[in-house]
């Protein structure tokens, strides 16, 4: 028992960055489902009718030339880590108006709790800099797989809507995160 224990707790931790996505807030879904998929659909589409599907997944096409931009994020998500988590700022350890929840572990027992904005970007951040670090691996390394003929184009879109889903969902979530670093750490509660 004592392993499996540990295992959990290993486990926990490895999957935290990720915990972004568990916040429970009545309209964060917007930002983190509904907003991303329409914005694929939208971007699909447009690949479907402008751009051969060949182009956007070739060695130097269009994800490739995304994920060269996206390579260079992970850095700057982590320097807003850092000043976030070391901003000297009152208002900033204070619940957030109508705080997200979010559960934690606590002395190994799970406890929910409300969020400051501290907390709250934090866990952005480190969800940004996961995401930015994770989409860039497994697009290198989906783009060098060789799929057999009679599956590229399903393989393909699949990679596509992958692809895309998860950069929408960050961009939204990088711009979520700016707007409370530029504004609301700075208006009043």
């Amino acid at each position: 028992m004592g392993r499996l224990r540990q295992f959990g707790a290993i486990f926990y931790q490895l999957t935290r960055p990720l915990s972004y996505l568990r916040i429970k807030h009545a309209d964060k879904w917007v930002y983190d489902w509904l907003a991303p998929i329409v914005l694929t659909a939208v971007t699909c589409v447009i690949i479907y009718f402008f751009i051969p599907v060949s182009d956007v997944v070739k060695g130097s096409g269009l994800i490739d030339s995304i994920n060269g931009f996206i390579g260079n994020l992970p850095g700057f998500f982590i320097a807003g880590l850092a000043a976030v988590a070391t901003f000297n700022k009152h208002d900033i350890d204070q619940l957030m108006d109508n705080p997200p929840t979010i559960e934690i572990m606590h002395h190994g027992y799970p406890l929910m709790i409300e969020m400051t904005r501290r907390r709250f970007l934090c866990v952005l951040f480190s969800y940004l800099t996961a995401v930015s670090i994770f989409l860039v691996l497994c697009t290198k390394i989906a783009l060098a797989i060789t799929v057999p003929s009679e599956w590229f184009i399903p393989a393909a879109w699949v990679g596509i809507v992958g692809f895309f889903f998860l950069l929408w969902q960050m961009i939204l979530a990088t711009v979520l995160g700016l707007y409370y670093l530029g504004e609301r750490l700075h208006t009043p509660q």
